[in-house]
């Protein structure tokens, strides 16, 4: 057992540090989203692929990361860091029968902000609204 304290001190201690880094990527991808993604959404897309919509079309929601992620009758719209497989990219870039937002194109320059979200790997901080965060179990070591 007092082997296993230092060891388990060196593996959580390198953890800890993957976890930073990855939390500041995190910041940036989120970052992202809010600036570049979720404005367009917002404007362009939840008339028809939100809760509230009056018909939601293709099934497919967009109100919540998991919404997106689950997908529509066509299945997830997203290929995590590969936007060029993703339906989502080829319905923005109006290829293969798909057409959204279905009246007016959006610009290049979007769709490049799409391209480079889904690339890096769709960093969305929306949840659903009921969810409620549940503390992980972290075992204590007792001493006999």
């Amino acid at each position: 057992m007092r082997r296993l304290v230092p060891f388990a001190s060196l593996v959580l201690s390198g953890l800890y540090g993957l976890g930073s880094a990855w939390a500041d990527d995190d910041k940036a991808g989120l970052a992202f989203f809010e600036s570049k993604i979720r404005p367009v959404l917002v404007k362009q897309c939840y008339e028809c692929h939100a809760k509230d919509a009056k018909k939601v079309g293709g099934k497919l929601l967009l109100d919540t990361r998991d919404d997106l992620r689950r997908g529509g009758e066509s299945g997830s719209p997203m290929v995590m860091g590969k936007p060029g497989d993703s339906l989502l990219i080829h319905a923005l870039r109006w290829q293969n029968d798909l057409e959204m937002p279905p009246k007016v194109p959006l610009t290049e320059a979007v769709i490049a902000d799409f391209e480079k979200w889904v690339a890096m790997g769709a960093p969305d901080p929306r949840v659903p609204e009921k969810a409620v965060p549940v503390a992980p179990h972290v075992p204590t070591e007792t001493t006999h």
